[in-house]
């Protein structure tokens, strides 16, 4: 029960809490916009916004905004402001006003005459208006307003600057009240000028003559432009839309002294600017809300200028950008490629420069990969020329025993023909067999030096690519071994394709090949019986334009688990062996296209085989 009774007192504390707190949050500050002409004017619509912005933003309560517009250009009479008293009287009786802003001197003129009548008891903040408008006449206590201090003549020196060859200043104005009190006002502060410059004051000519005027400037000449809400014909305007107009007619740059008009045809110049004075006003207005009877001045001339100049105007009239004076701004400047699309060019340069990087990476890598085949096809030939010299060194004794018989020949037929040439009587006939004797010895010595020298021969890179007959490299072949197969009691053949295989590759090195097949075949047939010792090199011709060859041999065979490794280089299975011949005659045969392998025959033996491409002018007899 206790607990119960503890209970009710805390609801009914935040009951209590929350109905005296209600009237604080659902607080509505009701403030009325009282605008001398349509909203729809850059100037007042810039004041609007900034006004809104600045009450919305650091309000802590809900304000409520009213806007109306006298439209007084268009609706100005006695008859009209009355009606309009009563109008709004009606309209606003029933709700309680906090804040009536008059922007513009019409707007407060109407509110200092009206405002008891419609807004009872309501405090008046005004803006949009001068010192001079003011006239020096004093103001009720619930009246307060910000200053807006219009100057003409630092936006002349600031022109003076950018362009000191000036002699001539044409003031472009309106004709309407509002137009003419600016324009003396311009005409005091531009006395001090008149001693080195020359002004012409375009007033009163209607719009047309207006335009028609300006595009007849003198030589040096600048064109002010202030307001033209009313032509010399009396025809009404908005300032804002006649700036464009000025701008494109006159032969001179265009300055004015408010910021609507950067963007809208003038260079720029010290111009007054509408939001900021809006952005005072709301301060001022706030605290009002505040403090239904602030302290402190009721007056606030707050300074709202800035130097701005348009990038397009500038472009146009030659103006640079170091000619400004410091702290100048620049709208719609025209940004270069490199400001517009910085990141793209960045990440564009950056994908070049990788690109770059790896191409010249490539190119690095492919030359040193060239460098690299080249050397390894250098180290390769003198692989080769190495095995040659050793093959050479191998079957050099076959060699002696080759030249030996035609050096003995030789020998014998030279004592036979001194014999003969000793004796009285010339046998001239058998003097001719005797040379043609000595011819054939030594034609037959030529042919195994010449083949010796081939085998020892270093052969140039240039040098492999050659058209060459297969058979005759066989058929050099088994001349070559037939000293050392009849020594090792070795029956050597050739068998298969009759007729000449071209091919495209260096004789010696295929003749290599086949020297170091047949000798390892050799030596494979050491411990066979000598009736049984054969090797056969056998061509076949194959359909897809490549001949194989076989080196086929009556020995023990290939030990089967080394079938896969006596091609690696280093790999024998002699006492003294090298390892490199099989390895080289691999290193050949691919070079010139072809593969090679190596089985075991099924009738005991092995067999070598290695292909190669028929030359593209092969000529294929068939026996």
């Amino acid at each position: 029960m206790r607990h119960r009774n503890e209970l009710r007192i805390i609801c009914g504390a935040l009951i209590a809490f929350f109905a005296g707190a209600l009237p604080a949050w659902s607080a509505t500050r009701n403030v009325v916009f009282l605008f001398d002409e349509r909203l729809d004017m850059p100037g007042l619509a810039a004041i609007d916004a900034d006004l809104v912005r600045t009450l919305t933003s650091n309000s802590k309560e809900n304000v409520e905004i009213y806007r109306e517009s006298m439209d007084l250009s268009r609706f100005g009479s006695d008859t009209y402001q009355q009606q309009l008293r009563d109008f709004l009287r009606a309209k606003y009786a029933s709700k309680k006003i906090d804040v009536a802003v008059a922007i513009v001197r019409p707007a407060l003129d109407f509110l200092l005459s009206h405002g008891d009548a419609i807004f009872p008891g309501t405090p008046i903040v005004f803006c949009g208006i001068d010192r001079y408008e003011l006239a020096g006449r004093s103001l009720p206590a619930h009246v307060r307003g910000v200053l807006l201090k219009r100057e003409f003549a630092p936006t002349l020196e600031l022109a003076l600057r950018l362009h000191p060859q000036t002699k001539h200043v044409a003031v472009v104005a309106g004709t309407s009240e509002f137009d003419i009190r600016l324009l003396e006002q311009a005409k005091e502060e531009f006395h001090a000028y008149e001693n080195r410059l020359a002004f012409m004051y375009l007033t009163s000519l209607p719009l047309q003559e207006l335009l028609v005027e300006l595009t007849k400037l003198p030589p040096q000449t600048i064109v002010l432009f202030t307001t033209l809400f009313r032509d010399g014909s009396g025809k009404p305007f908005v300032p804002h839309n006649i700036v464009p107009r000025v701008s494109a007619a006159a032969n001179a740059p265009t300055y004015g002294f408010l910021d609507q008009y950067v963007g809208r045809g003038i260079v720029g110049g010290r111009v007054y600017s509408s939001a900021l004075h809006g952005t005072e006003t709301g301060k001022l207005v706030l605290q009002v809300l505040a403090d239904s009877k602030p302290s402190g001045a009721s007056l606030v001339e707050a300074s709202a200028n800035k130097v701005l100049f348009d990038w397009r105007q500038m472009q146009r009239w030659g103006i640079t950008e170091r000619q400004l004076p410091s702290g100048s701004e620049i709208h719609f400047r025209e940004l270069s490629l490199w400001e517009r699309y910085y990141w793209q060019i960045t990440c564009i340069v950056l994908a070049l420069l990788a690109q770059s990087v790896l191409i010249t990476s490539l190119l690095i890598e492919r030359f040193r990969r060239h460098r690299a085949e080249t050397r390894s096809r250098k180290l390769s030939l003198e692989i080769m020329h190495l095995n040659r010299a050793a093959e050479a060194g191998a079957l050099s004794a076959s060699f002696a025993h080759d030249l030996g018989q035609p050096v003995v020949s030789i020998a014998l037929n030279t004592k036979r023909a001194n014999d003969l040439l000793s004796k009285d009587r010339l046998e001239i006939s058998e003097l001719k067999e005797i040379v043609t004797d000595i011819s054939c010895a030594n034609d037959h010595a030529a042919q195994v030096i010449k083949h010796f020298q081939r085998l020892l021969k270093h052969r140039s890179d240039q040098e492999t690519q050659q058209e060459t007959d297969l058979k005759a490299v066989i058929a050099d072949a088994l001349s070559i071994l037939s000293t050392e197969a009849n020594q090792r009691q070795i029956e050597v053949s050739a068998e298969g394709h009759k007729g000449p295989l071209l091919v495209s590759a260096d004789p010696v090195h295929l003749l290599q090949v086949l020297l170091n097949l047949a000798t390892n075949a050799m030596h494979a047939l050491a411990d066979i019986p000598s009736s049984a010792r054969r090797i056969a090199i056998r061509t076949t011709l194959l359909e897809d334009s490549t001949v194989e060859v076989s080196v086929i041999d009556t020995g023990s065979g290939i030990p089967t688990k080394k079938v896969d490794e006596i091609f690696d280089a280093f790999y024998t299975t002699k006492e003294h062996g090298s390892g490199l011949g099989l390895s080289i005659a691999r290193t050949i045969v691919n070079t010139y296209g072809g593969k090679i392998w190596a089985q075991n025959c099924p009738g005991g033996g092995a067999a070598f085989h290695f292909t190669i491409p028929l030359s593209a002018n092969r000529l294929v007899q068939v026996a």
